[in-house]
């Protein structure tokens, strides 16, 4: 059986513990959930800086909206969004917000009608697990987009400060570097082992180009960066 450490995570009655994200070679991260409860001076992710990309008056699709919290600082612009979340406790959370959220597979969903931004924080972009399913996954969020619609993700750069012994071993086995297998851990709980992808900026370039989307800016936080992608108008 499948545990979802997330669901566990957000569930916990005395949330004093950390999430723990862990590579297949042991590198771990921790990942802060305090802002996405919505504890009293909890610091947001520093990625939140990109929805100041979207301008009042357009309407948005969130995908791995968690909690909401994208969403909410969204709203108290004058932003209509809605979002997509595959943890149930995550967008329950949302819906008691009085956000519009949706629990859902991102990549076998799309939102009511076309947006003008869609947003992939968090990481977002790796959902697809595999560079080959790349293109496919930039390709099925375009399709979200109106005309002239833009696509805000985040990733990390694998040759960025960190992982630069991972990246050679990779490379020293002809594979991707950004093809990574991480897991969850939150207090003595474990959750399986999943496909992810980091994709350097040259690599997103070139696959958004061939989804129809050109690469027109970047903002990096050391590995972590974010781009933005705005779909080319039809032929």
């Amino acid at each position: 059986m499948t545990i979802d450490i997330l669901e566990i995570a957000l569930r916990d009655p005395h949330p004093d513990a950390a999430l723990i994200v862990e590579r297949s070679d042991g590198h771990r991260s921790v990942t802060d959930l305090a802002w996405w409860r919505r504890e009293p001076a909890a610091r947001p992710p520093v990625d939140t800086e990109i929805l100041d990309w979207v301008k009042p008056g357009q309407s948005v699709a969130d995908v791995g909206c968690a909690t909401g919290r994208h969403l909410e600082i969204l709203r108290s612009r004058g932003i209509a969004g809605i979002g997509v979340d595959s943890c149930a406790t995550a967008v329950a959370l949302a819906a008691a917000r009085g956000l519009t959220a949706v629990h859902a597979d991102a990549t076998a969903w799309s939102p009511p009608e076309p947006v003008n931004v869609v947003t992939a924080l968090g990481g977002g972009l790796g959902i697809c697990g595999t560079l080959e399913k790349l293109g496919t996954w930039l390709a099925h969020l375009a399709r979200w987009m109106a005309p002239a619609g833009r696509l805000l993700v985040t990733t990390v750069d694998w040759r960025g400060p960190g992982h630069a012994a991972w990246g050679e071993a990779a490379q020293s086995r002809d594979a991707y570097p950004g093809e990574v297998t991480l897991r969850l851990r939150y207090r003595d709980q474990t959750g399986d082992w999943f496909p992810w992808l980091w994709a350097d900026p040259p690599t997103l370039h070139a696959y958004a180009q061939k989804a129809g989307l050109t690469m027109v800016k970047t903002m990096a936080w050391g590995a972590k960066y974010a781009a933005e992608l705005r779909k080319e108008p039809m032929p």
